[in-house]
């Protein structure tokens, strides 16, 4: 059974096109052409070459996160294809400033005191920022909105 092979059984539930090459995977949506791309790195200790760890990155949108297990990775794909997670980014004066994901339960409750909690910002700095929204479906996708 090869490492990727989890990536099968996840396309039998979501339509995905999927490349695999080398370290390095692509699954992208036949409907919104979003895709997920996953890195995998080995990394060696600083005080031991035979000391080594594996990493993989996971990205999506503008977002990305790092795992060391594959079933971590595994889950995360699952969550961002069920728009479970949703990556969000953050403007001032038409300039990017940062980012990060929100669940889709705070979704529908995006006002400026809840972003502020999310992200651990007052909510005075966050009233001059602006936000658009990403999701696998599409479904929860936003054009830059004012935070109120």
């Amino acid at each position: 059974m090869g490492k990727w092979d989890f990536l099968y059984d996840i396309q039998k539930v979501f339509a995905f096109d999927l490349s695999i090459k080398n370290d390095e995977v692509k699954l992208t949506n036949r409907s919104t052409g979003e895709s997920i791309e996953v890195f995998e790195e080995e990394y060696s200790s600083a005080d031991s070459e035979t000391d080594s760890f594996i990493e993989y990155t996971v990205c999506f949108s503008t977002q990305h996160r790092h795992f060391e297990d594959l079933s971590n990775v595994e889950q995360y794909i699952i969550q961002v294809m069920n728009d479970e997670v949703l990556p969000i980014e953050f403007f001032l004066h038409r300039e990017r400033r940062f980012g990060g994901e929100i669940k889709r339960v705070d979704y529908d409750g995006l006002t400026k005191d809840h972003l502020a909690g999310l992200f651990g910002y007052s909510a005075e700095y966050m009233s001059g920022f602006e936000y658009e929204i990403h999701s696998w479906s599409g479904r929860y996708n936003t054009k830059r909105r004012r935070i109120e």
